[in-house]
């Protein structure tokens, strides 16, 4: 357990750092869409609070991965928006997002008691969403400018960890007893992967905008 949720802080260091960086650099921060900073800064006080919680209080912070997921469906897709420049991809995002909405909506209303626990349809449809939308993103782009390409890639390998977990239906699995490594352990690590490929993306705009 002490394993898992010191990966899991490790993660959250590398977000925090990930912020300071890209806030505190004018050069980056001009240069950079206001959206994925503000992105960025509400997930450092999403996580924050969830590690508060969830180390005072083990299993109880549950209800805090909707904030996560849904302002990250929110920011991302309103960012990929703003990155496509064609109508049809446009309305791709527009429609997926509507129907993301949508079906985590119905969740709720159907059982609203799901606020306390992870809702892995919310989880895996916000995720699968972004997936397509980062898959678009490289595609379209890929003989043009990189900027957002090491976020998208890294995104899109932590969400797909993600959906593979809350696909298989088995968030408790544990895979070694001592030392205590689970299935979270691994999503963890994917975390700090995706963390790493952000600060790839920082150190890439700030070499090219200077």
């Amino acid at each position: 357990m002490l394993l898992g949720f010191f990966i899991s802080v490790i993660g959250l260091l590398f977000l925090i750092i990930n912020t300071v960086l890209f806030v505190k650099n004018r050069i980056v921060r001009k240069n950079v869409s206001k959206v994925f900073i503000v992105y960025l800064v509400v997930l450092c006080v999403i996580e924050v609070f969830c590690h508060v919680i969830g180390y005072l209080k083990p299993n109880s912070n549950f209800f805090l991965s909707h904030f996560y997921f849904n302002f990250q469906f929110l920011f991302l897709s309103y960012l990929y928006f703003t990155l496509f420049k064609h109508n049809k991809a446009k309305s791709l995002i527009i429609i997926g997002f509507i129907t993301g909405f949508l079906i985590v909506l119905s969740s709720y209303i159907v059982n609203p008691n799901v606020f306390w626990q992870f809702n892995e349809l919310e989880i895996i449809t916000t995720s699968s969403l972004l997936v397509i939308f980062a898959l678009c993103f490289i595609i379209t782009n890929i003989e043009k400018r990189h900027d957002y390409f090491n976020f998208s890639i890294g995104l899109i390998m932590y969400l797909l960890c993600s959906i593979l977990i809350f696909l298989t239906g088995n968030t408790n699995l544990v895979f070694i007893k001592n030392p205590y490594i689970d299935i979270w352990v691994f999503n963890s690590l994917f975390y700090i992967l995706f963390q790493v490929m952000i600060y790839k993306e920082y150190m890439h705009l700030k070499k090219d905008k200077n």
